[in-house]
């Protein structure tokens, strides 16, 4: 990834199908908003997860749960060796921030975001917030 100049919308587009837990596959629409979506993620910073590197047990990253009406959740993946390490309250409270920061990150990005409690992962809607 080039962080100073790159095309980040570009960069996601081979990251969208690896960042799909479980692999499902996405629809036209849905990999039209991962690939915003990621790389509003790779712009923060953050990496997508990427079902190659799970398997090699490197899951930490913002991954994609495919929902009805081509929506997707973003979901961030901790670190699965650090998190069976902690306690169960530092763990959840951990996941909840990240979510948290998923949710504000993508919101600055202007995405529509469904609403839903604090530090629960953001379901994503659209590229944009409809007017109003």
């Amino acid at each position: 990834m080039d962080p100073r100049g790159g095309n980040y919308g570009q960069q996601a587009r081979p990251f969208a199908p690896r960042a799909v837990i479980d692999g499902v596959a996405l629809t036209e629409a849905q990999e039209q908003l991962a690939w915003a979506v990621l790389g509003a993620v790779l712009v923060a910073g953050l990496l997508p997860y990427s079902i190659e590197a799970a398997a090699d047990g490197e899951e930490t990253g913002g991954a994609l749960v495919p929902e009805g009406h081509g929506a997707l959740r973003v979901v961030w993946q901790q670190d699965p060796a650090a998190a069976r390490h902690l306690p169960v309250g530092l763990r959840d409270a951990q996941q909840a921030a990240m979510n948290q920061a998923l949710r504000t990150i993508l919101s600055a990005h202007r995405f529509w975001i469904a609403d839903g409690p604090l530090g629960e992962a953001p379901l994503i809607l659209g590229l944009t917030r409809p007017d109003g």
